[in-house]
């Protein structure tokens, strides 16, 4: 595995705009029929929407809500199987290909079906170890593009987001411990099906390619995430 365009494998954080609270804290309204009639009157200010969370995250500009189980599960399929991420494996299993790695593999349709199985499967390992810590630590990891304005203080915000989650329900924010973990549990999980002549010291290797990728993914997720809310695909 390897950063994109230049090492033999990619991997990316797509979501979905009903997975996530990514760009505003989801609201509530309250109809005026439902209010004490003393209120009716007056039902043109209080029926306005309230903030589920008031808790504000000062860089995003959001006031953040942490996101139920099962959003946080539909996000770890996006982030894990979508288009995009699926066509990112396959560009990935590409320059494999072209790079011949691992050599034992050969070249040929079958050569390359191995090694797209092989990306999809670390990314697999790697979606699952992140999903599991968050879920054991409590931590949020879903990536909350920055409402800041500029390229370098948007790019700042995406590398931070790539250690750091929300926790708790206020969603303060700490170290992501899942998200660090997370690549090399991927790339150790290749040693289950690579050729034995591979290691953990390969595997960390991989692991260090994976989370500098890890970085890249949110830069790109930072200004590509209006297009992708757009199509679906994210």
């Amino acid at each position: 595995m390897a950063i994109t365009a230049s090492v033999s494998s990619a991997r990316q954080q797509p979501q979905d705009s009903t997975a996530a609270p990514l760009f505003a804290a989801p609201i509530r309204f309250v109809p005026a029929s439902r209010l004490p009639p003393p209120l009716i009157a007056f039902s043109d200010k209080v029926t306005r929407p309230l903030p589920l969370n008031q808790a504000h995250d000062g860089e995003s500009g959001l006031h953040y809500v942490r996101p139920t189980f099962h959003k946080r599960l539909h996000h770890y399929f996006l982030h894990t199987y979508s288009p995009v991420k699926l066509t990112e494996l396959a560009f990935g299993s590409a320059i494999s290909q072209m790079d011949n790695v691992p050599p034992e593999w050969r070249q040929g349709w079958g050569a390359y079906g191995k090694r797209f199985a092989s990306d999809l499967g670390s990314t697999t390992g790697s979606g699952l170890t992140e999903f599991a810590l968050a879920e054991t630590l409590r931590v949020d990891t879903i990536y909350y593009p920055c409402k800041c304005k500029g390229i370098w203080p948007r790019v700042g915000h995406a590398l931070k987001s790539t250690i750091t989650a929300h926790a708790g329900e206020d969603g303060h924010v700490v170290f992501s411990v899942p998200g660090v973990v997370a690549p090399y549990g991927g790339a150790f999980s290749d040693l289950l099906w690579y050729p034995s002549r591979y290691g953990p010291k390969d595997a960390f290797r991989t692991g260090n390619y994976d989370l500098l990728d890890h970085f890249g993914e949110n830069i790109a997720l930072e200004f590509l995430s209006p297009l992708l809310r757009k199509v679906h695909l994210h």
